[in-house]
């Protein structure tokens, strides 16, 4: 009972938050959420390793519990991890990273993986508001790695994962082993990468001793919320293949534009860590090219709390002092000619 007092008690404030911004149109943030995995720390740090039912931080949460086995001569670490991007055929050239998640977790093939990356709670205002975000299976077809998108409207507990966005089809069974003809493999249903590997646009031929594959790049997905409007969700991408290889996810977003690629214009990353904070926070920022703006930060009704200009620069961080703030939601907006990135602190 204490717990779901506490949870109700939470979403309230973000009910209010929404109906304060609402009224204040010119501050309502386009970008609700966002992760694009960029920075200069482990984002994974920063994540719960388990759901209680009411958090208010990323859970990154390992549910079976198993090791996997997809690095060379190494045991890949439990969960989701931070690595590069896989999709280049040279990894030396990746400038981008990404959360990773292994499926082939015993050489027989007999475990399921259950990798949870579930996201804060996020108010959905109204039915204008897309999830974007990308994608990739590392070997296809012959071990290609499905998932599936989820949201919850009440708790993100596992159980409380009730609604499929999206699901991305695995590999079942194989009756021509190494083949790159799909008609040689039983998938289960759902979207097959790269639409079923005919655009090249995220996939090329990877040759390797043992045999060619389809080598995936991350591809963009969007999904309508116009069905959760006026509500607050949990978002879950949960990699559930048995025996395939790796699953890469990048540039989790939740914005009332539909994009194609999940990163706001111009820039690489925008981070607040702590989050939640205490006392102090650090605001990172990269862009492409150098860019002068400016930083706000706003409270529950519209108030700006915090805000300072910068010079042009394509790295930034700003020293956020939040000793004076009451508990509760903000909004940091950083704004630069190109556009704006917004992501929501919590005071504690």
């Amino acid at each position: 009972m204490l717990a779901m007092k506490t949870f109700c008690t939470f979403f309230a404030i973000f009910l209010l938050a929404a109906t304060l911004f609402g009224q204040a149109n010119d501050l309502s943030p386009d970008t609700l959420l966002q992760h694009t995995f960029e920075g200069l720390l482990d984002p994974a740090d920063s994540m719960l390793p388990q759901p209680t039912g009411d958090d208010i931080q990323w859970v990154n949460y390992d549910q079976d519990n198993k090791k996997g086995l997809c690095v060379s001569n190494g045991i890949t670490p439990k969960g989701w991890y931070w690595e590069s991007d896989l999709g280049f055929s040279d990894p030396n050239m990746a400038d981008n990273y990404a959360f990773t998640s292994c499926s082939f977790l015993d050489p027989n093939g007999s475990l399921q993986n259950k990798n949870w990356l579930i996201t804060s709670p996020v108010y959905i205002p109204d039915s204008t508001y897309w999830l974007c975000w990308r994608s990739l299976s590392y070997y296809g077809p012959d071990f290609m790695d499905g998932y599936r998108v989820l949201v919850s409207t009440s708790t993100n507990l596992p159980s409380g994962f009730t609604d499929t966005l999206f699901s991305a089809a695995q590999t079942v069974d194989r009756f021509v082993k190494g083949s790159l003809d799909l008609n040689d493999y039983l998938f289960s249903p759902g979207y097959i990468h790269a639409n079923g590997y005919t655009d090249t646009a995220y996939f090329f031929i990877d040759t390797e001793p043992l045999g060619d594959f389809y080598h995936g790049k991350l591809e963009p997905h969007s999904v309508s919320l116009a069905n959760y409007a006026e509500q607050n969700i949990y978002i879950a991408f949960f990699h559930d293949s048995y025996d395939d290889f790796q699953l890469q996810v990048d540039d989790i977003l939740v914005t009332n534009t539909k994009v194609s690629a999940s990163i706001p214009s111009n820039f690489v990353y925008f981070n607040v860590l702590p989050n939640p904070v205490h006392d102090f926070a650090f605001v990172n920022w990269k862009t492409q090219t150098p860019q002068a703006g400016h930083l706000s930060v706003v409270d529950q009704s519209g108030r700006i709390v915090f805000e300072k200009e910068f010079n042009a620069r394509a790295e930034g961080q700003i020293h956020l002092d939040a000793q004076g703030f009451a508990p509760g939601i903000y909004y940091c907006k950083l704004q630069t000619a190109t556009g704006q990135a917004t992501k929501m602190l919590v005071k504690m």
